[in-house]
């Protein structure tokens, strides 16, 4: 019998993901190292590689995996191959912490990358700071890691979740004409904080959250929330969660014959929410951080999707993984790339965060990132999509 095309992506990530934890026992640099010697410079990687939200992992992990091997094929930099050590959390928070000591206590990477998720960003980050390790890109738009004096080690490529709250809001207001609005939140670090955003964002229009409800990270029993609303007559819903969940949702309501404009935060990944939902429509606002990864007309997608088809051949199945969360690690990859060139032989954990926040715009073809003075997030670029098109 045929594997399903996305089995056969899974278990070829699956291998690569064994070959990197291989690393953890062979070959890897001693602690004094920090993660480099004279062959190789090596990286860490805590993110859902099982449970319900694997697919942003490994989408994640695909991106960066492809732009090492791009560059590796060309010799890495000075001499040096780049490798990543990928560790699964599940989006839990505690496992994703026992991942940060890991990497702390043994100090064998040069700097954590690519994390999934803002409840498990909140315990690696700290743990991160106190090590001295870099945590860059994590795939969140939580206020907490914007603040650069609190959290000096952490980088952030994408805009904030606030900046995307603002692109929703505007929208539901001004080219929707809704203004009875109420929230679906995830109830953690991710959907607390996104629920302070969006209070800061209706204050801003003197509109008040007419109803809010949660769920339970990692769960599918979310239909409660829905019900829970219904006296409100809202027009338009902010649900903050991740595909599984906020397609359980919007799928409910659609055969509850709801009319409600749902909102969606990137961490969904368009692609996968739209995969699971029943009725596709225009009502259904999904906000991107990245460009589209099917528009060939901009140079650096050109680019990623080469480095993916090198990476992972013409398997079937491989052009689903052509979406933006692979798109942002492959700009991860790239940028963290750039920042080692700019760095010269002096490569340290300090001047790595020196060279990448304070020494002007990089460019990844025609992607900018560009970090003002006093701050650690490089782009506030967010556009909006619905989920009515083809």
């Amino acid at each position: 019998m045929a594997k399903h095309p996305e089995s056969m992506v899974a278990s070829t990530i699956s291998r690569l993901l064994a070959s990197c934890l291989v690393l953890m026992s062979a070959g890897m640099p001693t602690a004094a190292a920090t993660g480099i010697n004279d062959t190789k410079i090596v990286f860490g990687q805590s993110a859902c590689f099982s449970g319900p939200n694997e697919r942003l992992g490994w989408n994640y992990q695909a991106g960066i995996l492809a732009a090492f091997r791009e560059r590796n094929i060309r010799g890495g930099v000075n001499g040096r191959s780049l490798e990543l050590v990928s560790l699964d959390d599940a989006y839990e928070p505690d496992q994703a912490a026992a991942n940060a000591e890991r990497f702390a206590s043994e100090n064998n990477v040069f700097a954590v990358i690519g994390g999934v998720g803002t409840p498990t960003a909140k315990r690696i980050a700290p743990v991160l700071r106190t090590a001295k390790i870099p945590f860059v890109g994590p795939f969140t738009g939580a206020a907490f890691l914007r603040n650069a004096e609190r959290f000096p080690n952490v980088i952030n490529l994408r805009a904030g979740y606030l900046d995307e709250t603002r692109v929703l809001v505007d929208h539901i207001l001004r080219g929707r004409g809704k203004s009875r609005l109420g929230i679906i939140y995830q109830d953690d670090a991710f959907g607390r904080s996104v629920l302070r955003n969006y209070k800061t964002v209706l204050d801003g229009h003197d509109i008040p959250i007419l109803a809010k409800t949660a769920f339970s990270r990692n769960t599918h029993a979310v239909q409660a929330t829905l019900f829970a609303l219904d006296k409100a007559d809202l027009d338009a819903i902010l649900i903050v969660g991740t595909y599984a969940s906020n397609a359980e949702i919007i799928n409910l309501a659609h055969s509850l014959g709801h009319k409600y404009i749902t909102a969606n935060l990137s961490f969904v990944l368009s692609y996968e929410l739209k995969k699971r939902i029943d009725a596709p429509n225009d009502r259904i606002l999904v906000t991107e951080v990245m460009p589209d990864a099917n528009n060939t007309n901009r140079q650096v997608v050109r680019k990623f999707q080469r480095a993916l088809g090198a990476e992972y051949g013409q398997q079937a199945g491989a052009v689903q993984m052509v979406n933006e969360v692979a798109l942002e690690g492959y700009i991860l990859g790239r940028f963290v790339i750039a920042v080692l060139e700019r760095m010269g032989e002096q490569l340290t954990r300090e001047h790595f965060m020196e060279q990448a926040l304070s020494s002007g715009p990089i460019a990844i073809d025609d992607w900018t990132l560009e970090f003002k003075p006093g701050t650690n997030t490089g782009s506030s670029y967010v556009r909006l999509i619905d989920l009515g098109g083809e």
